[in-house]
This record gives C-alpha cells, sequence and structure tokens, in this order.
C-alpha cells in the first residue's frame, strides 16, 4: 500500500472548552512513521525513500 498525504495545514485538536489539546502537523506524522519503523526494526530513515 502506498499512502498519500497531501496536508495543506495543521490538525489543531481541542476539548469541549476551546482549550488545544494536540496537534498535528506534515512533521509530526513523519515522526510518528520514524517511531513506528524504528519499532518493527527497519530503523528511522526507513521513512526516507518515501519523501521527496
Amino acid at each position: 500500500m502506498i499512502t498519500f498525504f497531501n496536508i495543506s495545514g495543521a490538525m489543531i485538536y481541542v476539548d469541549d472548552d476551546g482549550n488545544q489539546t494536540g496537534y498535528e502537523d506534515t512533521f509530526t506524522k513523519i515522526q510518528l512513521c520514524r517511531d513506528h519503523y524504528t519499532t518493527n526494526g527497519l530503523g528511522p530513515t526507513y521513512v526516507d525513500q518515501f519523501i521527496r
């Protein structure tokens, strides 16, 4: 499977009162991939082949 992320801005998560509880952007998504590949034995640089 090849997944194409087309992110044009950050996703900001808020609680019921409108207070920010977290966020995701291109850089946090890449870090999630690095962590996943490291956990599965492929290493953190494995994701680099998918980024241009």
